[in-house]
């Protein structure tokens, strides 16, 4: 009975990760996207240049996060490695760390609009 019931196990556990690694537990293509009010909308400026970093400006809400932002104005996947967003970020920001981003504050992220 031991060994049924391990195999059983051993069974559900291996269709698990089955399913995790081929199909996902959150598949982007059948993810919905949050309702975003006008309000919360990133505006397209006029692009700035900051030691050759296109960026824009952009008041943090909560719940941003650096990589959220840029999404949202990009309206498209991120094309550049996510450790070149978070270095241009920083550099953009005079260092301020990504993680540590206060809702309220105007922040300088980058624009990759252009690569697109």
């Amino acid at each position: 009975m031991k060994k049924l019931a391990g195999l059983l196990v051993f069974l559900i556990v291996a269709y698990a990760v089955y399913n995790d690694l081929s199909i996902g537990t959150l598949p982007a293509s059948k993810m919905q996207e949050p309702e975003i009010s006008n309000e919360q909308k990133v505006e397209k400026p006029e692009k700035e240049t900051t030691q050759g970093i296109p960026f824009f400006e952009h008041e943090v809400l909560p719940g941003d996060t650096v990589l959220s932002v840029i999404d949202r104005y990009l309206d498209s996947p991120l094309d550049v490695p996510v450790s070149q967003a978070v270095e241009d970020f920083k550099r953009l920001n005079d260092g301020t760390d990504p993680q540590k981003i206060k809702f309220g504050n105007i922040y300088k992220f980058p624009d990759y609009s252009s690569q697109n």
